[in-house]
């Protein structure tokens, strides 16, 4: 049934948003109270939100979803995470009503799910590294040259505060 669902959600990926979203070019980091990350794993959100808690604020929350069919983990979502028809469930409905001042978005390998998941979020600032598919979806980019997510997400961070 992975196929249908992967199907509905392409072809929503696929259709123009009816509506543009109106969000500030502008993120001012003292603003920020709440930040969304869509990453690969549980590793990477754990040092994703150690960067995030020792380079802007030690009180923002922070809430992180990785994609994985296999875990049982509460963090993790898949395809099982969306209607037959690709209409998000009760545990991703949970997810987006928070609302996130930021996301941030690392995946390397992208699948339908992981994408469609990010633009629900498209009234949130999003950044992430470049990716020719996720350029619809992001505000802030940068190629991803660092070794390590940690330093990735410090230059991601460090280029949100100068644009402040």
């Amino acid at each position: 049934m992975k196929w249908i669902r992967e199907y509905y959600v392409k072809s929503t990926l696929e259709k123009p948003k009816k509506k543009p979203t109106q969000k500030s070019i502008l993120l001012n980091t003292k603003n920020i109270k709440t930040i969304s990350i869509i990453a690969s794993n549980k590793d990477e959100i754990e040092a994703i939100t150690k960067v995030i808690h020792s380079d802007l604020d030690e009180k923002i929350r922070v809430i992180g979803n990785y994609y994985d069919e296999k875990s049982i983990d509460e963090q993790a979502f898949s395809y099982k995470d969306f209607t037959l028809f690709g209409k998000p469930r009760e545990k991703l409905i949970q997810l987006l009503s928070l609302k996130p001042d930021l996301i941030i978005f690392t995946p390397e390998k992208l699948n339908y799910f992981t994408l469609f998941l990010l633009q629900l979020q498209s009234a949130s600032y999003s950044m992430g590294f470049y990716n020719e598919e996720t350029k619809p979806y992001l505000d802030l980019m940068l190629n991803n040259e660092e070794k390590d997510i940690q330093s990735g997400t410090a230059l991601l961070i460090k280029y949100l505060k100068q644009i402040n």
